[in-house]
């Protein structure tokens, strides 16, 4: 397999746990606004997105380091996780401390339900 269809096929599977994820945060955010309100699905869908958004930038970054080595690949795929856990600390964090009217309870159960994309892609296969 050449260094182009290796980045090829590691970025189909990660946009597949995307997509996956993205909809598990929207369904999430409906559920949320059923239950609670509108504020608590908004919340919700932020949950989702700081689960998305740096698991976007990760799977970016292996479907590039894919093009160049294996050694890329595996420095980034250690790099990039160690990048996303800081990513997704920070994103709760400026959640928590900077918007005011927070959702916790909706805030996790988005984030937890999105999470469950990785999970669930093993499952579809």
């Amino acid at each position: 397999m050449t260094p182009l269809e290796s980045a090829t096929q590691v970025w189909r599977q990660a946009v597949r746990v995307l997509i996956l994820q993205a909809a598990l945060a929207g369904l999430a955010a409906v559920i949320a606004t059923i239950f609670w309100d509108l504020s608590a699905g908004v919340w919700a869908l932020a949950g989702g997105a700081v689960c998305v958004v740096p698991a976007a930038l990760f799977a970016f970054e292996l479907s590039r380091a894919a093009k160049r080595s294996s050694q890329a690949f595996g420095v980034a795929l250690a790099l990039g996780e160690l990048v996303k856990v800081v990513l997704v600390t920070a994103l709760f964090v400026l959640a928590y401390s900077r918007f005011g009217g927070l959702n916790a309870a909706a805030l996790l159960f988005g984030f937890i339900t999105a999470i469950q994309g990785y999970f669930l892609a093993l499952l579809i296969n």
